[in-house]
């Protein structure tokens, strides 16, 4: 992909605001980093959040509750690929996702993905606690 498509590729700022200069709601400036919002979006929205998607997101911040044993851990791995692949799966393809307790009540979690536009690999880390 040239370098002039990809200036082309762009998604709303988040969070949301409106340009009133432009007469527009605001652009991300960087594509990647816009669907490095994207996939936090997923990973930190709770099911049952937002009103029109009710399946949107992944039960993480539910899960933390429990003992953060490695089936736990397993079975948000597997959350966080079925809720990328089914919300995200046409801008970013899923490689390795890892988690690792840190405390007893927060989670590392690290995901390794390719933005399917620019086909950028990205590695997203984040840190989340009940």
């Amino acid at each position: 992909m040239s370098l002039s498509n990809l200036e082309k590729i762009s998604g709303l700022a988040y969070p949301l605001h409106f340009d009133a200069d432009k007469g527009q709601f605001e652009k991300s400036a960087d594509y990647n980093r816009h669907v490095a919002g994207l996939v936090r979006q997923v990973l930190l929205t709770a099911p049952g959040e937002r009103i029109n998607r009710p399946r949107f997101g992944t039960p993480i911040s539910q899960m933390l509750f429990a003992p953060l044993t490695p089936e736990i851990a397993s079975m948000v791995e597997a959350q966080i690929l079925r809720a990328l692949n089914e919300w995200l799966g046409d801008v970013i393809r899923v490689g390795q996702i890892t988690t690792q307790a840190v405390a007893q009540s927060t989670l590392e979690i690290r995901i390794n993905y390719d933005v399917l536009a620019t086909g950028i690999s990205e590695v997203l880390n984040e840190r989340i606690s009940a």
